[in-house]
């Protein structure tokens, strides 16, 4: 570790933990060092933890008192992990039904952070957390996830991002550049995957010589096959990180063909941040059971044993604004059968399979990654399911479920909105088309799917403009 990453780990961090009145830092401290706990210990801490998380629930937050009470449980009743199977599975639809009611009534209301999903697995929401959630305990969990990568604090690192997420806060607005400066975090938006934009990515790696790039990995395949299809070089990378996408066995090989490293896969979602992460052993992702319980459940709720695959629900330990209990992430994964070699006591995930956006192409050459395309700002708007369809080179639909907009009026309005939100991420040559419908049929795997091009890339790379 240099003098620079010292520097970065016991003075930078400290004083921004100080200006956001957080304590990342020393939740990361106990995260480095629990990691190596036995599962013993960390499920004693896990149970710990989950009863002051009910106790909390049932005592200050209406919804889950109104559901413990209808079905005549008591908090002391839910003392282990299996004990959660007595709750309702919480969805996404039952947030937005009893957002109110799902707020704490002992949280200052200028404490709550409103935040809203992008929609990765096709339904977008509104939702409350929390500084100490977000800052404390999240970012905690995502400085460790890239120190396993061997990438610490202060280190070079780019990051390919498909758009800038707003600052949640006016603080945080001031904060956040100066943050990615002091931990040297390059954020680079890369809405379009034209072949510009990719040599300009490759120009920057020679330019900055980072220690590791992080990007969705479709993304990142993009970058690596333009690498290998016109003969340029990149400087020796010490890690790949990807996250926010499953990531399929030819994107690794890709990776590791071009990059000439294994790709460090890290898996989080919006509303609970980082779930699980890979480590040096890559042969899944460990679940941080310090400060989460995720639970692989049947269609029913009921809990399946490692091996079998089933539905990812999240119970939040430390959300206390807006609780997140029995969360289901809209993803499907297992728990492995076997430890991790690398000696962590923290559960492993061996497969994980949701989220898929595929990329959309235009006649004029550009790429745009399906995560780079405007989401965010439609919870806002009230919609509840989301899923973009390009048709060909030429056609885009977009579908939305509306509940409040039955009017024609209304809806010839939010048609003209949604128009010119997604012209800002598609550009002015492909023909969009919104359509506003009851619900959105899953794929035939039972997953929503956000975004699904029909143009087959091999000819779209031999297009003609004509």
């Amino acid at each position: 570790m240099g003098a620079y990453n010292v520097l970065a780990r016991r003075v930078m961090a400290p004083a921004l933990d100080f200006i956001r009145g957080c304590h990342c830092m020393s939740s990361l401290a106990e995260l480095e060092a629990t990691q190596w706990w036995p599962p013993e210990r960390i499920e004693t801490l896990q149970t710990e933890r989950l009863v002051q998380t009910i106790e909390h629930a049932y005592a200050h937050v209406p919804y889950y008192r109104n559901v413990m009470q209808e079905r005549g449980i008591l908090p002391q009743e839910i003392r282990t992990v299996p004990d959660l199977s007595r709750l309702p599975v919480l969805t996404k639809s039952m947030v937005r039904s009893h957002l109110n009611d799902l707020v704490a009534d002992n949280i200052e209301r200028g404490n709550l952070i409103r935040s809203q999903t992008g929609g990765s697995t096709g339904d977008p929401l509104v939702f409350f957390t929390t500084k100490q959630d977000r800052y404390s305990y999240g970012h905690a969990r995502g400085v460790l996830a890239i120190e396993w990568s061997g990438v610490a604090l202060g280190d070079k690192l780019i990051t390919l991002v498909q758009h800038r997420a707003a600052a949640p806060t006016r603080l945080e607005r001031g904060v956040r550049p100066l943050s990615a400066m002091l931990r040297r975090n390059m954020h680079v938006p890369l809405g379009s995957l034209s072949d510009q934009n990719l040599d300009a990515v490759v120009r920057l790696l020679h330019r900055t010589k980072p220690r590791a790039i992080a990007a969705y990995p479709s993304t990142l395949a993009h970058v690596a096959r333009y690498v290998r299809d016109s003969g340029r070089s990149v400087p020796a990378l010490h890690a790949v990180l990807t996250g926010g996408e499953q990531v399929f066995e030819h994107q690794r090989a890709l990776v590791r063909d071009v990059f000439g490293v294994e790709p460090y896969s890290t898996y989080g979602t919006q509303e609970n941040f980082i779930l699980a992460t890979e480590c040096e052993a890559h042969v899944g992702m460990h679940v941080f059971a310090q400060d989460l319980v995720l639970e692989i459940v049947d269609d029913n709720g009921s809990p399946v044993g490692p091996g079998t695959e089933g539905r990812v629900l999240v119970t939040n330990l430390h959300a206390r604004g807006m609780p997140f209990i029995r969360y289901d992430t809209g993803d499907v994964g297992s728990y492995a059968v076997a430890p991790c070699p690398c000696g962590r006591g923290m559960p492993l995930l061996d497969r994980l399979s949701g989220r898929r956006c595929d990329t959309i192409y235009t006649r004029s050459g550009a790429r745009i990654a399906g995560n780079g395309i405007e989401r965010d700002g439609f919870a806002l708007l009230g919609v509840t399911q989301l899923q973009y369809v390009q048709e060909d080179l030429d056609h885009f639909t977009a579908r939305y479920v509306v509940p409040g907009v039955s009017t024609t009026e209304a809806q010839s309005m939010f048609r003209l909105q949604a128009i010119d939100m997604l012209r800002g991420s598609l550009g002015p040559d492909i023909n969009i088309t919104v359509e506003i419908v009851d619900r959105i049929e899953p794929s035939p795997a039972g997953k929503y799917v956000p975004v699904i091009s029909k143009v087959d890339p091999d000819s779209w790379l031999n297009r003609t403009t004509s």
